[in-house]
Formats: C-alpha cells, sequence, structure tokens
C-alpha cells in the first residue's frame, strides 16, 4: 500500500512541477553520485573564472538512527 501511495504523490508533484532541478536521491535517475558530479562541475567553474566558494555540506544519512523511537 506504501508503494501505491508515494507512487501517486511523486507523479502528482513530477506533473505539477512541485520538484525543483535541484532535488537529488529520492528521485529515480537522479541520485546523490550525480548531485555531487554537478556541484564539483559547478565550483571547478567558478574556481577557473577566479572566483572563490564557501560550502556546508551536511549527510543527515544516519541521523533519524540516533532518535529514540519510544
Amino acid at each position: 500500500m506504501e508503494s501505491i501511495v508515494r507512487d501517486h504523490v511523486m507523479a502528482y508533484f513530477i506533473e505539477n512541477e512541485l520538484i525543483i532541478s535541484k532535488q537529488y536521491g529520492f528521485l529515480k535517475g537522479r541520485s546523490t553520485v550525480l548531485q555531487l558530479l554537478n556541484i564539483i562541475d559547478d565550483w571547478s567553474l567558478k574556481l577557473d573564472s577566479g572566483g572563490q566558494i564557501d560550502c556546508i555540506y551536511m549527510d543527515f544519512k544516519n541521523a533519524f538512527d540516533k532518535v529514540p523511537h519510544r
């Protein structure tokens, strides 16, 4: 049942363009590896043109594993 609801919700979001192009990791064909490749490309272009990059990168992969569920 959960996958049926998810499929319908995702179809609605995609049809109505509610997911921005910068969303990765939860869409088919939009992995976090692709996100990293895109951002490295953007950073390289910025640095090559003499720009500066400030970055804070956070990984929430295991964040909810630490929350008590009682």
